[in-house]
């Protein structure tokens, strides 16, 4: 390896720094040993030096992290840099941003679960031969190693994860080990080598890498532009080859874009990139079409978009339109069915060619020698189209091809016709076969070739398109202008090589930054500042609160909220991954503004509104969490024409044609699909609020655990507000809860009863409530993605994970202040029962009459009767007793407990005692209309509409 040999006063191009001499030598020219380097005078200062750090440990203080770090102090480009370093000390966060990335994982945690109890390897691949059998740890052939090397793998199918994972963790050399899980390899390590640690093959790649011009890593938090490419693997007439695919990523990465592919079936991805690039059969039919119109439709640069498409798709559109510019061509025309054959050879002359005006690939293109012909090719032709393109016959050689890009030449080609053939392409009975291409450097090219297919692509627009020209006596002519042109690594670009992918790319990012550009750039900082997105200012105080783990019970308070997006007519709609790139500037699944955090759920209608940190008093959680959903309402509304629809289910979605997230958490979600039919309501159409309390110390956690017990039961009936599903009134009060109670059946350990069991101590709950659950889990087959403890469904669970206590059982209420008088319910009255309990002053009922008793309010809201032994009045002392008087006593045992800066929210639920719960409210309001079917669903759409209204502004429903 040679490096550059500037003058001293630049210094050197590069450096690879080593932890040895020894190692040093081995590489080379330009490389030194840390001690060197981190004791090195003005001649290894030099700020455009890019430092490549291949250390054996880069671990904190190693002599290895003290490369990057003065590094980084000189001005130095160093890889890996120090945030790099943080983020590969940083497992959890490391793999949820190669997930973010795309690429198939398994998490740490899950690894860590997977050793603990599955202890024998394999002797092949796994097996379970029934629910209960026997698990093993991956065999040899299901786990191997590659190498990173500068984003580039030895082997071909390694290359796109290579790639993928050097863009989120920049690292000269990586070993990453992959699994083989469910068919898909699947990213489980990642760490950093050093040089010393490769055979001398490995090494003389690596040295090899180095010695090319270095790239210049992200700085953290820069995002890169990322192009999506719409390939269908396998597809007819696509007209890229697979390598050429990879050549485009690969080209991208090193000129700083993201390419990912996605397929023509996948639309909801269109918002996760900034352009896309259509590589399948275009047409106004195909579903490419569509995705063009809905990439206009976001913004997007598109390669072809749908005016394009649509101009290219039809020869009796590109007959008029190059006739009406003076565009020369064959002489042409137009046949109907009634046309005689002897107009078209008293015109044209014999042969002549037959077009059908929507062919592709030289299909429906016949050559006609005579009238007999004629009269049988077009027969069938006619039947597809009622004017075919009839064109003079010009015998060539060779066609030419000149590809055009934004106005400019991207590649120029000599399509020879097939051996034996009149056509470029031709089809026998082994298939088809094709012509020779010849490329032609873009420079080279005939002069009036070029003008002439620049002059032609320019009616069409300002995208790709292949110009088919023939050289005529009397100089070329256009046959057609094809849009989704062909561009195939080892043919069209054997003359230009790489310049044509990179002017490719460099096209494509400037279409980007173009349309991300404000019309008028503002100059001042002001001004800049001004011109800022306001939905993604961050929301609550400036600085980020520290959560702590040290938190005395009650002390703070987080709250999560779930709300479905439907469109303009309160349809459920699959906008949350559109709707968190947006907000975020950038594709994600989650969003932090501030004190306020927005992410997905399992179903891609549905998402999530949450304090980031938990504050003291939920005025705060109030203000917050409504500004997060104001802020998330316009973008809806602007963007995508949507809205937030509260309450605790959809009226009327269609759980089975509800889609599951897709973008993250695949594995997660994919065993719930295995395990459970996640399209019903208990699972797409419930959306719910979840309080979280900090647990404070053991003893304390225990009585707010056995004091959630007596109040959990309760508790729908104060806040139920899903009367109706499936568009009709269902005989539950708390449709959402009657569906919970079912939904996780299929594995009882992680439910329960809903009501949470007795507890004496963390140890008993872990035995009790987390082992059968695990032990369960570990006897289904590819299920330890959901062996954590947010598989835990019951009404109230304890999250060791953050040392807390998380309320499962409320619905949504109309607007964020009542469902904060809702959680501040909840946290006073659960402070007065789990006082009661820690004094030893309240003897819990048994377990049986509390399921009784939430399973009574689930159906009959505050309607219900119900045992509440430990809730009574002092003067009735046996049998059951009205739901409204326990409500009675938990809202004035609320009363006693609750903040001041709080109190006020407690009126707000005091009508609920005397004129029932939003879902009863609701039902009221619509039972008149129940025997009309056509006037209850015009009534019902009016009052969600409502509903939503007061969601956005913040206001209880006046029919309460």
């Amino acid at each position: 390896m040679n490096a550059s040999r500037p003058s001293p006063a630049q210094g050197p191009r590069f450096l690879v720094v080593v932890t040895e001499k020894k190692t040093a030598e081995l590489v080379g020219p330009g490389s030194l040993d840390a001690d060197t380097f981190l004791g090195s005078g003005d001649g290894l200062r030099h700020r455009a030096t890019t430092v490549y750090n291949l250390c054996r440990s880069l671990a904190y203080r190693s002599p290895g992290y003290y490369v990057s770090l003065v590094a980084e102090a000189r001005g130095q480009d160093v890889l890996p840099s120090v945030a790099t370093l943080s983020l590969l000390g940083d497992s959890t966060t490391l793999f949820d941003q190669l997930e973010e990335a795309g690429l198939d994982v398994v998490h740490p945690s899950r690894m860590t679960a997977r050793r603990r109890t599955l202890k024998e390897k394999a002797s092949g691949a796994w097996v379970i031969e029934e629910e209960g059998g026997r698990l093993c740890l991956a065999s040899d052939r299901e786990v191997r190693e590659i190498e990173v090397m500068l984003g580039t793998a030895e082997a071909k199918a390694d290359r796109r994860v290579a790639a993928a994972i050097y863009r989120v963790v920049p690292v000269p050399l990586l070993r990453v080990t992959l699994m083989l899980e469910q068919e898909t390899w699947c990213v489980v390590d990642v760490s950093a080598a050093g040089i010393s640690q490769l055979d001398e093959a490995g090494r003389d790649r690596l040295v090899a890498l180095l010695a090319e011009p270095p790239q210049k890593p992200r700085s953290p938090g820069e995002r890169l532009p990322a192009l999506g490419i719409v390939y269908d693997e396998g597809a007819s007439f696509a007209p890229s080859t697979p390598e050429t695919i990879e050549r485009i990523e690969r080209i991208g990465a090193r000129r700083g874009m993201h390419v990912t592919r996605m397929r023509s079936d996948e639309p909801q991805r269109l918002a996760s990139f900034d352009a896309i690039f259509l590589r399948v059969l275009t047409g106004p039919t195909l579903p490419s079409y569509r995705l063009a119109l809905r990439a206009e439709a976001l913004g997007l640069p598109v390669v072809d978009d749908p005016q394009s498409i649509f101009r290219c798709s039809n020869k009796v559109f590109l007959h008029e339109l190059l006739q009406r510019e003076d565009v020369p061509t064959p002489p042409t025309e137009l046949a109907a069915p009634t046309t005689p054959f002897s107009d078209l050879e008293d015109r044209l002359g014999l042969p002549f060619v037959v077009k059908v005006p929507d062919g592709s690939f030289s299909t429906g293109v016949h050559r006609i020698g005579n009238e007999s012909e004629y009269r049988a090719k077009t027969a069938e032709l006619f039947d597809k189209s009622p004017l075919l393109v009839v064109q003079g016959w010009m015998p060539t050689p060779f066609d030419w091809r000149v590809t055009v890009l934004g106005g400019k030449v991207l590649f120029v080609a000599r399509y020879h016709m097939a051996e034996g053939h009149w056509q470029i392409r031709a089809e026998g009975r082994t298939g088809a076969r094709y012509g020779r291409v010849e490329a032609v450097a873009r420079r080279t090219a005939p002069r009036d070739v070029t003008r002439l297919a620049l002059k032609a692509a320019a009616l069409i627009g300002d995208g790709l398109y292949g110009v088919d020209i023939k050289p005529g006596k009397d100089g070329p002519v256009v046959i057609e202008v094809n849009d989704n042109p062909n561009l195939d690594i080892g043919y069209d670009d054997a003359a230009d090589g790489n310049a044509i992918y990179e002017d490719l790319i460099d096209w494509f990012r400037e279409r980007i930054a173009k349309a991300n550009r404000p019309a008028r750039p503002p100059q001042s900082k002001q001004a800049r500042a001004k011109a800022r997105d306001p939905l993604r200012k961050p929301i609550g105080p400036r600085t980020k609160q520290r959560i702590r783990d040290d938190y005395r019970p009650f002390e703070v308070c987080g709250l999560e909220l779930e709300y479905a997006v439907v469109d303009r007519d309160l349809n459920a709609a699959s906008l949350v991954e559109d709707a968190l790139g947006a907000l975020a500037g950038h594709p994600t699944s989650d969003v932090e503004l501030g004190a306020v955090g927005f992410s997905n759920e399992i179903m891609d209608h549905v998402l999530e509104i949450k304090t980031t940190w938990p504050p003291r008093s939920l005025v705060e959680a109030e203000r917050w969490l409504h500004e997060g959903v104001d802020r998330l309402s316009t973008l809806l509304h602007q963007r995508f024409d949507a809205r937030l629809l509260p309450t605790g289910m959809h009226p009327w979605l269609r759980p089975a044609q509800a889609q599951v997230w897709s973008r993250s958490n695949n594995a997660i979600y994919g065993t719930y699909q295995r395990l459970f039919d996640v399209r019903t309501h208990g699972w797409a159409n419930v959306q719910a609020v979840h309080v979280n309390l900090p647990l404070g110390t053991e003893e304390e956690g225990v009585a707010m655990m056995n004091a959630a017990a007596l109040l959990v039961p309760y508790l729908p009936a104060f806040a139920a507000s899903s009367p109706i599903h499936d568009g009709e009134i269902q005989s539950s009060v708390d449709n959402r809860m009657a569906h919970v109670l079912e939904h996780q059946q299929r594995l009882p350990a992680s439910c329960g009863d809903i009501v949470p069991e007795p507890m004496t101590g963390y140890r008993q709950y872990r035995r009790d409530v987390f082992q059968p659950m695990y032990e369960a889990v570990d006897r289904l087959p590819d299920a330890a993605s959901i062996r954590h403890e947010f598989l835990n469904a019951r009404g109230a669970v304890i999250k060791f994970s953050r040392k807390s206590m998380e309320v499962r059982v409320l619905d949504m209420q109309e607007c964020v202040k009542m469902d904060v008088a809702i959680s501040v319910l909840v946290r006073s009255a659960l402070k007065g029962l789990a006082a009661a309990v820690l004094a030893g002053r309240l003897e819990r009922p048994d377990q049986a009459l509390l399921v009784d008793d939430l399973r009574a309010t689930v159906r009959h809201g505050t309607s219900a009767t119900v045992h509440a032994p430990h809730l009574r009045d002092d003067d009735v002392r046996e049998g059951p007793v009205p739901v409204g008087q326990v409500l009675r006593r938990l809202l004035g045992l609320a009363r006693k407990h609750v903040r001041k800066d709080e109190a006020h929210y407690l009126d707000e639920i005091e009508p609920i005692l005397e004129r029932g719960n939003l879902s009863e409210r609701i039902s009221a309001q619509l039972m008149p209309y129940a025997d009309d079917e056509e006037s209850f669903v015009d009534a019902t759409r009016r009052l969600y509409v409502e509903l939503s209204e007061c969601l956005r502004e913040n206001r209880p429903w006046s029919g309460r």
